[in-house]
């Protein structure tokens, strides 16, 4: 069956990990118009370095 984007529900996800992975994962069975609001959070680890000197997200966050 072949879907129209347009007659698609309209989803915002909001969440961060595996929870929203997966939520995705299933979603994506109901409509193609689905957008994602990604958590990016960091402890100051390893990730935290790169974060301070490069000034961007810890990858292990993305």
């Amino acid at each position: 069956m072949s879907r129209s984007k347009s007659h698609d529900p309209a989803i915002v996800v909001i969440g961060g990990g595996t929870g929203l992975s997966t939520m995705l994962r299933g979603l994506k069975h109901y409509s193609e118009n689905i957008t994602a609001i990604v958590a990016v959070a960091d402890d100051g680890g390893g990730s935290g370095i790169l974060r301070q000197d490069l000034g961007m997200p810890p990858p292990g966050d993305v």
